[in-house]
């Protein structure tokens, strides 16, 4: 384990690494901080992507492909170069979460892993739950589409619920004081968030510990956002970069877009209604929000909302010009880039990475769940549903 501590985001108390949800002394977020003793190792650690991370010994998936996208560069005139997530075990960048929080859940000791999830989340979870042999249950709206699980995991099972995500994220929140099991969304949330930092880890190693100027990425929870972020900072304070850090752009879908919504009216960020194409991106009240207007107000950056109607023409140019073939969130990226190179945000010449984080072509082969049933969004439903009840 390494050299770190839990602090809670609202008054800053510091608790030993374990598996809690909220700070014990004002029931605010926790996130995990780490405590430097000189930068000779943990620069050396980097360079393999092992320092900063909770556990020293997460297997964080291969690196991801930087690659340029040429005809792109030339009809907006910048350098662009995608970040291809899509290259991941499971095709999107959550398998950095599912890696970083399982590993979580094997040294605390959880031999469950529950998770909330519309799709990526709940199909990199339980692909690397597979792998460890840690069983997984999986919370996601029901109506929505049927998840991609790996071919052949036996200790996989999917209950539907009757709501929205949210209602799952609540339904979540009240298993934990349940069950003695690891959540995504709870006790491992600090954690599976911290994998997701190996992304500008592994950027600037590719640019040769160069910074691009700007960095363009979708925005849901505001997690990844604001992980990105960080994990520049942690760079430029261990002194490998050769560049200032880069402007940090976030790009939300129109039909759901609270963060974008306060960057514009500069204010915190309030609960909307998801209704967008961008499934992935339809998160109505996000955890991370406050923390992704930091980041992109602290390197001089922005957030912003790309209208519905230009989502799926996004993403189809994005695909004929580059190959890449992403899933809407992708789209979005890409028609904020377009908007932010017209109005002169990013300027004529300058190096933009974006950030593709899933594939639009579809995931593993869906496998035959243990269990897949429909529950209202409460507890004692679940329990039946597991064929038990209240102790």
């Amino acid at each position: 384990m390494n050299n770190a501590v839990l602090s809670c985001r609202i008054c800053e108390e510091t608790h030993p690494l374990a598996p809690v949800s909220h700070c014990a002394a004002c029931s605010g977020p926790l996130d995990v901080r780490y405590i430097r003793n000189g930068s000779g190792p943990l620069a050396a650690d980097l360079r393999s992507d092992r320092a900063l991370l909770p556990h020293r010994e997460t297997a964080i998936p291969n690196r991801t492909p930087l690659v340029p996208a040429r005809r792109i560069s030339a009809a907006l005139g910048v350098d662009v170069q995608l970040k291809l997530e899509t290259a991941n075990p499971t095709r999107s960048f959550k398998d950095r979460m599912a890696a970083s929080a399982v590993k979580a859940a094997q040294e605390f000791g959880f031999e469950t892993v529950l998770c909330t999830s519309t799709g990526n989340l709940g199909t990199a979870v339980a692909a690397r739950c597979a792998d460890g042999g840690v069983e997984t249950l999986i919370l996601t709206p029901a109506g929505g589409a049927e998840l991609a699980l790996p071919p052949g995991a036996e200790r996989i099972s999917v209950f539907r619920v009757r709501g929205t995500l949210e209602d799952c994220r609540r339904l979540e929140q009240e298993l934990e004081s349940l069950f003695p099991w690891g959540f995504l969304d709870g006790n491992l949330q600090p954690f599976a968030v911290e994998g997701i930092k190996t992304i500008a880890y592994e950027i600037a190693e590719q640019l040769k510990w160069e910074t691009p100027d700007a960095i363009v990425s979708p925005v849901a929870s505001g997690a990844l956002f604001a992980k990105l972020a960080q994990g520049f900072v942690e760079l430029s304070e261990l002194g490998l970069l050769a560049d200032e850090r880069p402007r940090m752009y976030g790009a939300q879908p129109g039909g759901c877009p609270p963060v974008a919504a306060a960057w514009a009216d500069e204010r915190p960020p309030s609960r909307v209604t998801p209704d967008t194409v961008a499934r992935s991106l339809a998160v109505g009240d996000p955890s991370y929000g406050e923390l992704a207007i930091g980041a992109a107000r602290m390197s001089g950056g922005s957030i912003t909302a790309v209208a519905e109607e230009l989502i799926e023409p996004s993403t189809e140019l994005l695909a004929e010009d580059s190959g890449v073939v992403a899933d809407p969130a992708g789209g979005v990226a890409f028609g904020a880039l377009v908007e932010l190179v017209r109005s002169g945000a990013i300027a004529e010449g300058e190096r933009v990475v974006l950030v593709v984080t899933g594939t639009g072509s579809g995931g593993p082969q869906n496998g035959t769940p243990r269990r897949s049933q429909e529950i209202d969004a409460d507890a004692d439903h679940f329990l039946a549903a597991l064929g038990v009840g209240r102790r």
